[in-house]
């Protein structure tokens, strides 16, 4: 983390306040105003003490003086509701521009970046680490910047009044900045190791409640909940740490400013006794001394708490920062695309691993034309999917989309004229037609039930309650793997792609819903340029072509009927599919 350059960080910084200078001059202004009775009430009241002293009492002079005193506390009111007003507009806003910030961000990282964190991590980054953030003006103004008016403004005071008693508070001053100089390397890497186990046992928990199914059915709750403790335990040791050093600093410190105080007022009563100041100084001097020492105080919380600010800003720039982007902004788009793919020498391996997944590949498919890609696990027939819808990029060669370089292109609008179907399909907590339609707000309710008819999935879904507008997730029903897959492949059908990428998307249903899926994406494969990824061969058979892949390599590629006449991993497969 230490790697991010304050400049960087200035300039993140700069940018959260870039529209909120107005908001941040006017809570200085009334921060100000509304702090002014703490330091100019002691010297007010040393007037009204020094009257006391004088041999002819004046009436007029005690109520000017109570007067101001007065005013001073009243406006305390409008200026408090100012500032709250203003330092809200500040912290919640650069809350909420943040999260809108890293939002952005996240969307245009790479996969691959996202295979890398776990969601609790990012969990932690988007909450917890902004909502820390949001919090620093308010601590820079209420902490930081009163303690440094307060100083301001007594070392003014004493100079205007007795410039010699500025020798009772810079030895103060001094010792508050040796004691933070000494304590400021140790608390922040407390604080990195704080923040680390956080988003390490949000990382668990947010496994744990993932496994939770497979967990129970295996019988291994105690194997997963000692994994989580570790993560809980973590997080209370280095907590702990934390905490005892940053009370350990508050402990010196207030001591150090305890004994400082009691020789100001040693010192002052003692000049008091020679003449050189009066009463009424003596208890300005030492009002002013307490009044800073609680100050201080606020200032010690600011301290520990500004470590765990700057963790939270380098974790937020880590993301920022990440040179894993899918870089598509000023980029030429597909318009109408037709489906023709190139691949020209294709290899791919990822960045911290020198084995290429990905070697040498060549390949030219027409558009139109459906492509099943089998073969042994790990030869690479999911990366080669993530390839072609540019999820990731060649290490070296090139991927050609209508004669035209994907490298090169606006991928987000390729995406948007492709269906795609995983084995593990994504449904969010919301009806079922608008997982269906997601992302297009013009679907006709007519579409959306012949998709839904296409793909097998209107019988079911008559039968709920409440049919089509049925909630999903949170609050809602939970459909089977095979249901989900259906309503998944309505998804693919209803946006009518001219490209399909099919990975492994019959392998939740049974035999008698496969059947007719299948004869339902055979039908929408007409015409369109079709990947499909599958182990069962009968959903294999009755594509254009068949792709067999092993260690990253294209071995074969040939019509199904040409290849199941050879000796290949196809046709042994399918033997054996037959003689089950």
């Amino acid at each position: 983390m230490s790697a991010y350059s304050k400049k960087y960080k200035r300039e993140v910084l700069t940018e959260l306040f870039s529209n909120k200078w107005n908001s941040a001059a006017k809570a200085l202004l009334f921060i100000t105003l509304k702090a002014s009775p703490v330091w100019l009430i002691p010297v007010v009241t040393a007037k009204v003490i020094d009257l006391a002293n004088q041999p002819e009492p004046s009436i007029i002079r005690l109520v000017f003086y109570l007067s101001i005193g007065i005013l001073l506390f009243l406006q305390n009111i409008p200026a408090a509701l100012y500032y709250t007003k203003n330092i809200i507009h500040l912290t919640r806003g650069i809350g909420r521009d943040l999260r809108i910030k890293i939002c952005k961000q996240l969307q245009v990282l790479s996969l691959y970046y996202h295979s890398r964190h776990s969601v609790g991590k990012v969990h932690t980054k988007a909450i917890r680490d902004i909502e820390i953030i949001e919090q620093l003006p308010k601590l820079a103004y209420e902490q930081g910047y009163s303690f440094l008016l307060g100083l301001v403004i007594t070392s003014v005071v004493i100079f205007l009044s007795k410039p010699i008693a500025l020798i009772l508070f810079i030895p103060s001053v001094a010792a508050c900045g040796i004691i933070a100089g000494l304590f400021r390397r140790r608390m922040s890497a407390t604080a990195n190791e704080y923040r680390k186990s956080i988003e390490g046992m949000s990382m668990h928990l947010n496994e744990m409640v993932t496994m939770i199914p497979l967990t129970r059915a295996h019988g291994l709750e105690a194997h997963q909940l000692r994994s989580v403790e570790n993560g809980i335990h973590g997080v209370f040791d280095r907590g702990s740490k934390f905490d005892m050093l940053t009370e350990l600093f508050r402990a010196i410190s207030w001591v150090v400013m305890g004994v400082m105080q009691l020789l100001c007022l040693g010192v002052s009563i003692y000049a008091c006794f020679l003449g050189h100041i009066t009463i009424g100084d003596v208890v300005m001097y030492n009002s002013f001394f307490i009044t800073l020492s609680s100050s201080f105080a606020n200032l010690l919380t600011f301290v520990p708490q500004l470590m765990q600010t700057r963790e939270s800003l380098d974790s937020i720039i880590e993301v920022f920062n990440s040179p894993s982007l899918e870089a598509n902004e000023g980029k030429e788009p597909y318009q109408l695309i037709n489906g023709e793919f190139e691949l020209r020498n294709v290899s791919f391996k990822y960045p911290d691993s020198s084995k290429h997944i990905i070697r040498d590949f060549n390949l030219h498919i027409k558009a139109g034309t459906s492509v099943a890609i089998t073969g042994p696990s790990g030869g690479g027939k999911s990366t080669l999917l993530s390839l072609l819808l540019g999820f990731t990029h060649p290490t070296k060669g090139q991927i050609r989309l209508d004669g035209k370089d994907m490298a090169v292109m606006d991928l987000r609008t390729y995406r948007q004229q492709v269906g795609v179907v995983t084995q593990d399909p994504v449904l969010f907590s919301g009806t079922i037609a608008e997982n269906v339609a997601y992302g297009n707000d013009s679907v006709s309710e007519a579409q959306l039930f012949g998709a839904l008819e296409q793909a097998n999935a209107r019988e079911f879904i008559d039968e709920l309650p409440e049919g089509v507008n049925t909630r999903l997730g949170v609050n809602g029903i939970k459909l089977s793997g095979g249901q989900t897959q259906r309503i998944a492949i309505a998804r693919a059908i209803i946006r009518d792609p001219k490209i399909l990428i099919l990975d492994e998307a019959t392998s939740a249903l049974d035999v008698e819903s496969e059947l007719l899926i299948q004869k339902a994406m055979d039908n929408i494969m007409k015409d369109r340029t079709t990947f499909i990824v599958a182990h069962r061969m009968s959903t294999l058979k009755n594509a254009d072509l068949i792709a067999i892949l092993d260690a990253g390599k294209l071995l074969e590629l040939g019509r199904p009927d040409d290849l199941r006449r050879n000796h290949n991993f196809y046709s042994r497969a399918l033997e054996q599919s037959t003689s089950l």
